[in-house]
């Protein structure tokens, strides 16, 4: 397994790995919309959050030698489902086709988020 090393300055530390490659795919941790250079949330805004959370994938996936549309499944946890229609929004300007499998959930999450991503992609080699 090689492990992808986390970008975000806020994951540093915690007992868990950004990402893995192995067996042909990448498998990422949930990420959120922090900001890697301060660790902190950069909106208090679902659209906000979802563009820098699909950033911080997409600069995780690049450490793994692939990219957005390499995404294969997607996790989404929100924290109101409310939000849904103004996530999607965000959500299908930025993936393309074709569209990585999905579930969303509503979920309490952590420190402030108001949207956690986990997704797995293929390994290009």
């Amino acid at each position: 397994m090689e492990v992808i090393p986390s970008t975000n300055t806020g994951s540093s530390g915690l007992p868990f790995s950004a990402g893995l490659k192995t067996g042909g795919f990448v498998f990422l941790s949930g990420q959120g919309g922090f900001s890697p250079a301060t660790g902190k949330l950069v909106d208090d805004t679902i659209e906000g959050q979802t563009e820098q959370t699909v950033d911080n994938i997409a600069a995780l996936l690049a450490q793994a030698g692939c990219g957005l549309r390499d995404v294969v499944s997607c996790a989404v946890h929100l924290s109101d489902l409310a939000l849904f229609p103004r996530f999607n929004a965000v959500y299908a300007r930025r993936f393309g086709e074709p569209r990585p499998v999905r579930t969303t959930v509503g979920a309490s999450l952590v420190l402030g988020m108001l949207v956690e991503l986990t997704v797995v992609a293929r390994a290009r080699d």
